[in-house]
């Protein structure tokens, strides 16, 4: 077919034959990727290939230059480089009368495929420049920007005609309605009675995906009348088409409209001879139902879904059955029919080899359970077990990631009931499974009880069966450490003590580093949470804490910068006396400590308590650990060090009387 937007172009194997100093191959068949290399065996003068990039015209625009290589560059890859270009080149111009629309019509018909969809893949991209040179519509170029994409929808190539059928929406909104409907839905209408299957297809993707372009009134007058003479075309893969696009115009148009023409033409094509057409449909159907008004929706649902949840195909079935979770959530403000809980329960009994409706019913449980409430648990609790028993690992893990949304909506007592014990076996699963469960761990138990709350904590020490020396799956340690300080605000300060400092003190030590590292950023607030309802000289907690000090003396020098981040936090949340006497000795011995990263934390630690408490720089072991540091051999340190003494002298004069000197406290010297 040459449509009338089309000039005639030249056969690719004519042209091949007849250009025997072509320098790139014509068959469609080629890669880009091999260009280059077969770019080394052919013949090209090297006077031509000098000539590719010398400029000519002196003083010459980026666009014209542009120009001159996608038109005359012998190297194909290079000649791609600038076609692809030409949009980004198109955004530096100043007004529509420097747009390249004959450069972009010219290329729109060349041989090479590759250029051309990289021309149709960038017209929205040339839609919205032109939109940016003027609001007013109709501009010449738009009108024949327009041809051009046209023109490209009657392609012999998939992707370019796919391109095409996509950006026609963006260059039509540069149109007034009456351009629209003279230019744009005529040439739309005739696409829809050519001969060529392929071309009736490209008809209706447009068509669907105009409505919102060209307003309701169109869409009624125009667009839905178009679709609708498709829905009886003799070839199944323009209907299946139509299916799709019919119902996108459903966003723009009225309840009235949909019930009298959309819905009869989407229950026609539901019952389609060719399987392929109503699973189209199947796909569809929550957008139908979310069109329809509120006191037809359960009727409107019932019959539409139901023949094809029955269909012959199993293909129609599983299409239909993947959209069952969220017709039922927008079916939630009524009263659900059980026939459509029983479709969505059924699922869950899937036996197929791949799982995938069993799958599709994990995912939808949320959102199923939201619509029924609670009171209606008691339908979904059979599924919810068979899902969890289920075979397949990636069902577990979807059912795993939800556990905390699904204990949300059915409340404390279901939860504690049916999820608990899924959580329990989950827990224990594979890693892959486990790890699910785990980033939300503290959101599921924020719902249960406490007395249940403490039982699971009690499960958390098997992720700790790793031999520390070896890195193991420390995903599953590093989400239980993000868990441990939320878990630790629902928990009392002696179970806290019990249940997670000891996970907090072995991540300390992890073999992997970002466990280490959040161990560190959490253990200060989760020590401080504990003392509350403890004491800071409390067994549990002077335990921790010896622990902790462990890290001052490890071999790793890491493991000493975190001893300083860890006091750091310790004392922006404890009382001073604690800070002198468990934290500071050792400390200040880490003034001399041989990696600067370790000095450059001190000074830092020094800084910011000397900040919050002045009188910190009366100890005697402070003022020597500062004028150490003052001496370092790194400038960081000792800048970060001459801040901290001066910014304390200047609070104390400041607060003078107003605080009691570090003296008075009973310290014990560490030597320094």
């Amino acid at each position: 077919m040459c449509h009338p937007w089309r000039a005639p172009r030249m056969a690719e194997d004519d042209h091949s034959a007849n250009d025997p100093s072509s320098t790139v191959s014509t068959d469609t068949s080629l890669a880009l990727d091999t260009l280059p290399e077969l770019e080394k065996f052919i013949d090209v003068d090297e006077a031509v290939l000098a000539d590719d990039y010398t400029d000519d015209v002196a003083g010459s625009s980026e666009l014209e230059r542009t120009a001159k290589y996608c038109r005359d560059c012998h190297v194909a890859s290079q000649r791609l480089y600038h076609v692809d270009a030409l949009s980004r080149v198109c955004t530096s111009l100043e007004d529509e009368h420097s747009f390249p629309i004959d450069l972009i019509t010219e290329l729109a018909e060349d041989d090479d495929n590759d250029v051309r969809r990289s021309i149709a893949m960038q017209m929205d991209a040339f839609a919205s420049c032109l939109a940016r040179f003027s609001d007013r519509l109709d501009q010449l170029n738009a009108i024949k920007l327009l041809g051009v994409t046209f023109m490209l929808v009657e392609d012999d190539c998939e992707e370019v005609i796919e391109a095409a059928e996509q950006a026609c929406s963006v260059v039509a909104s540069l149109l007034s309605q009456d351009k629209q409907r003279s230019l744009l839905l005529s040439t739309l209408q005739t696409f829809g009675e050519s001969e060529e299957e392929e071309v009736r297809m490209s008809s209706a993707k447009i068509l669907g995906s105009l409505a919102k372009t060209v307003g309701l009134d169109m869409t009624k007058s125009h667009v839905l009348p178009s679709l609708l003479n498709l829905t009886t075309d003799e070839e199944f893969r323009v209907r299946q088409t139509v299916a799709s696009s019919i119902c996108e115009t459903i966003e723009v148009l009225d309840s009235k409209t949909v019930l009298d023409s959309v819905l009869p033409a989407f229950i026609q094509l539901s019952k389609d001879s060719v399987w392929a057409v109503r699973a189209a449909c199947a796909k569809h159907i929550v957008r139908l139902v979310q069109a329809i008004p509120t006191d037809q929706m359960l009727v409107i649902a019932s019959e539409a879904f139901d023949p094809l949840a029955n269909d012959v195909s199993f293909n129609v079935r599983t299409a239909a059955f993947e959209q069952l979770g969220p017709l039922i959530f927008e079916l939630g403000s009524l009263e659900v029919p059980t026939i459509f809980v029983d479709y969505f329960t059924s699922m869950a009994e899937s036996s197929t080899s791949s799982s995938a409706l069993q799958q599709t019913c994990a995912y939808n449980l949320p959102g199923v359970a939201l619509a029924l409430t609670d009171k209606r648990w008691f339908e979904l609790r059979p599924a919810f077990s068979l899902l969890a028993a289920s075979l397949n690992w990636r069902v577990r893990r979807t059912l795993g990631c939800s556990l905390h949304d699904v204990a949300k909506i059915i409340g404390r007592d279901n939860a504690e009931k049916d999820l608990l014990p899924v959580l329990e076996k989950l827990l224990e699963d594979t890693d892959d499974v486990k790890i699910g469960v785990v980033n939300h761990l503290a959101d599921t138990l924020s719902i249960v009880g406490s007395a249940a709350r403490l039982s699971l904590c009690r499960l958390l020490t098997t992720f700790n069966s790793q031999d520390a020396e070896k890195i193991g799956n420390w995903r599953i340690r590093f989400a239980l450490a993000e868990q441990l300080l939320p878990l630790t605000r629902l928990m009392s300060g002696a179970a806290t003590a019990e249940f997670i400092v000891p996970i907090l003190l072995l991540y300390l030590d992890d073999a992997a580093a970002v466990v280490r590292d959040k161990a560190v950023e959490v253990v200060g607030k989760v020590l401080t949470h504990a003392a509350r309802d403890l004491s800071w000289y409390s067994e549990p907690i002077v335990n921790a804490l010896s622990s902790v000090k462990l890290l001052a003396t490890s071999h790793r020098w890491s493991d000493r910068r975190a001893y300083v981040n860890i006091s750091l936090a310790l004392a922006m949340e404890v009382e001073q006396r604690v800070v002198i006497d468990e934290l500071m000795p050792l400390l200040v011995m880490l003034a001399e400590d041989s990696v600067v990263a370790v000095r450059l934390a001190l000074s830092n630690l020094l800084l910011e308590t000397l900040v919050l408490d002045p009188s910190y720089l009366s100890l005697p072991d402070i003022g020597a650990a500062l004028h150490i540091l003052k001496a370092d051999r790194d400038s960081r340190v000792v800048q970060m060090a001459q801040k901290a003494e001066a910014q304390a002298k200047a609070q104390t004069e400041v607060q003078v009387g107003e605080f009691t000197s570090a003296r008075d406290v009973h310290f014990a010297p560490t030597g320094l």
